[in-house]
């Protein structure tokens, strides 16, 4: 039976209760992200006028059929993925810190939006309804488009230049602030080091 947690204004659905009594430290929950399929659950907290992204694991979400503890293990090793590869492309970690039953990274926070919103904008909607990230983004001028994928080009050579490859990157990937045209790349958790060889790694994921 689902259990339903109310963290300031916002308010979602776990599996079964959990405790989130250690997110009050850090500023008031105006955002809550619970739709991933990875086992995380994402907050956007505010303090002092400063808004921060916390990314946690350690609760059953409703999509998330695994072990919690497979998802802090996962988290805390994207955490050398992040200070590995630290570009302005990418989001920001700041933080990282164990929370009692769980594992959270806080990061700067960037006023854009995902272009694969599937929480709010479920296929076919995210192709077709005119709030969508995903149509806003193809509505850009051309030159626009290019400079984002220009950007996201950088951040993927920087990427094979450390010796790393990209998993699964897709537009859940990819984050666009539409008044500032600028291009993040966040949720990098399941890059991966290249193994020393002559050939180029897979550098888009399936």
């Amino acid at each position: 039976m689902p259990v339903t947690i109310h963290l300031g204004k916002v308010s979602f659905q776990l599996q079964e209760n959990h405790q989130f009594d250690w997110i009050h430290d850090l500023g008031e929950v105006f955002a809550v992200f619970d739709q991933q399929d990875s086992g995380n659950i994402c907050f956007g907290i505010e303090k002092d006028s400063q808004r921060k992204f916390v990314k946690y694991a350690g609760a059953r979400t409703m999509e998330y059929s695994g072990d919690p503890a497979e998802a802090i293990n996962r988290l805390k090793k994207s955490v050398v993925l992040y200070k590995e590869l630290i570009h302005p492309n990418l989001v920001k970690l700041e933080n990282h810190i164990p929370v009692d039953h769980g594992y959270m990274l806080i990061f700067e926070w960037f006023e854009g939006e995902c272009l694969h919103s599937h929480w709010s904008f479920p296929p076919p909607a995210k192709y077709e309804h005119p709030q969508s990230p995903f149509y806003r983004f193809k509505q850009l001028t051309l030159n626009e488009r290019c400079a984002s994928l220009q950007g996201i080009y950088d951040f993927h050579v920087y990427v094979e230049r450390k010796s790393f490859v990209a998993i699964d990157f897709y537009d859940g990937s990819i984050m666009y602030n539409f008044k500032t045209n600028t291009t993040k790349i966040c949720d990098i958790d399941v890059y991966e080091r290249k193994p020393f060889t002559n050939t180029m790694g897979r550098l888009w994921g399936s």
